[in-house]
């Protein structure tokens, strides 16, 4: 009895103890306010499902951070995404225990579709910028035009200064010349967005972002835009990004409006980027980025046969990367039109192109999910591929009666005609479908599969010229190409 009073005692002071400890420690007046200080386990996520992050679990946090760290006033500095990933860190996935092994886990590819799309994750998802970007990125200079061919990562540099200008709690103009530029602009602008709203963690509002479309093959637009963009200057710095700047073919006009804006504005800052070297204002600082970054080297020979790359030198031809590609990629499908269709001469008509295509397209596995992310021989799932992975791309005028799209159709592929109306929706990747759309209208684009359906060049009226330029390098893993022309290629399909 003596004794076990005696451990009580113990037991007791080392409470006691303890209980002053942490009054002293979390700054509790009253011990009893202890519990409201802590985050206790019936506050976060079911053990057992730590990666579930319910809203529950967020409005318990916020409160509790409200109380224990912001005090009585706003914290400016946190959000949703923000506690998300305290949540996660602390709490979630990245503090369960992982068992060792001798070997480590790999990943598993087992089909043609997994490797499809664990290629484009590499050249999308998982890039690593070459020294030249850092570069320009650290010097910063007011003025910069961006040149080089398509996948060099242009349209990343001008993401990644636009991102350090909001920061800076700059207004930013993201500026559409023209038709040719308005999906790449789109997706420009969005990715700001989205980065402004999840990630930023300085006081920025969504207000800083503005996303400007003109014309720059009318003059009156091109005054319009200088207009515009002096008038909301009043005086101040102005910041503007133009992806895709142009138009190629009226050099003069986009120098032009350069050269105007800065007489205007003298404390303009303006970053912009073109597949053509031809297109940069006389005096401004030009770069030129010509190592491959977004597509594997499969696609990367075929974008370099293009003509205007080839002979005209309009646009640098590539580099080497300098360093080892992360696979050289599938090869590219061809897809031969046997003569069929309303017209024998254009597989754009051919039904028979089309359920070709969608059949290649099936043997991917387009859709698939997994039920777990590791496959029973112990190696990680890759990601399936989806509708919205794929892009169908054409020259010249497109509709609903093409051949190519019924044959499509017939096979159960969600399918859809891309509109002028639809351009952001093609740009963010917002539907599940695979979209069919005019080649002149995607520039900037990225997609993990992309089918080009080309006329028959013995029969075309018109000269075709930087398809392979602006069309192919939209790829960033598999490339099929539909055409009437008869082709070594041991990865061959002939429509019958």
């Amino acid at each position: 009895m003596v004794s076990s009073l005696t451990e009580f005692y113990i037991w007791l002071v080392k409470f006691l103890v303890l209980l002053q400890d942490l009054r002293k420690c979390l700054g509790a007046a009253d011990p009893a306010d202890i519990p409201g200080l802590c985050l206790c386990s019936d506050q976060l996520s079911d053990p057992k499902t730590p990666w579930d992050v319910s809203s529950h679990v967020l409005i318990e946090l916020r409160n509790w951070w409200q109380r224990r760290v912001a005090g009585a006033g706003p914290d400016s500095q946190m959000t949703d995404y923000l506690y998300w990933i305290l949540v996660s860190r602390f709490c979630g996935p990245a503090t369960t225990v992982i068992v060792p092994c001798t070997v480590p886990s790999r990943l598993s590819i087992k089909t043609l579709g997994q490797a499809v799309s664990f290629t484009g994750e590499c050249y999308t998802s998982v890039i690593t910028l070459f020294p030249e970007q850092v570069q320009l990125l650290n010097t910063a200079p007011s003025r910069l035009f961006v040149a080089g061919p398509p996948g060099t990562g242009k349209s990343v540099v001008l993401l990644l200064m636009g991102i350090e200008w909001l920061r800076w709690l700059h207004d930013v103009y993201i500026v559409s010349t023209g038709m040719w530029s308005r999906a790449a602009c789109s997706m420009l602008y969005n990715m700001l967005l989205s980065t402004m709203l999840l990630k930023m963690t300085t006081k920025v509002s969504p207000n800083q972002l503005h996303y400007l479309q003109y014309d720059f093959t009318q003059s009156t637009d091109v005054e319009k835009a200088i207009r515009d963009l002096s008038q909301t200057a009043s005086g101040r710095p102005l910041y503007i990004i133009a992806d895709e700047a142009g138009p190629e073919d009226k050099f003069d006009t986009f120098q032009g409006f350069c050269g105007e804006l800065l007489e205007i504005v003298p404390h303009l800052h303006l970053w912009a980027a073109s597949c053509y070297h031809k297109v940069a204002p006389a005096g401004w600082q030009e770069e030129y980025l010509t190592r491959p970054l977004r597509s594997p080297p499969v696609v990367v020979r075929e974008v370099e046969q293009d003509i205007v790359m080839a002979l005209d030198r309009d646009v640098q031809a590539y580099s080497e990367r300098g360093v080892p590609d992360h696979t050289d990629g599938p090869p590219v499908k061809h897809i031969i039109h046997h003569g069929h269709g309303r017209s024998p001469y254009w597989p754009v008509n051919c039904v028979n192109c089309g359920r070709e295509v969608a059949r290649f397209l099936l043997s991917l596995q387009m859709g698939a999910s997994t039920n777990s992310t590791t496959f029973a021989s112990g190696g990680m799932a890759p990601p399936c591929l989806q509708w919205r992975d794929v892009l169908v791309l054409y020259w010249g005028d497109i509709s609903d009666r093409l051949g190519m799209m019924t044959g499509l159709k017939e096979a159960g592929i969600p399918v859809r005609l891309m509109k002028d109306d639809d351009i952001e929706d093609v740009a963010t990747a917002r539907s599940d479908v695979v979209w069919i759309a005019k080649g002149q209208h995607v520039r900037g684009l990225e997609r993990k599969v992309i089918v080009y359906v080309e006329p028959d060049l013995r029969h075309a009226v018109v000269d075709i010229r930087a398809v392979r330029l602006h069309f192919l390098s939209r790829c960033t893993s598999q490339l099929v190409i539909v055409s009437a022309e008869v082709t070594s290629s041991s990865n061959t399909s002939i429509c019958f």
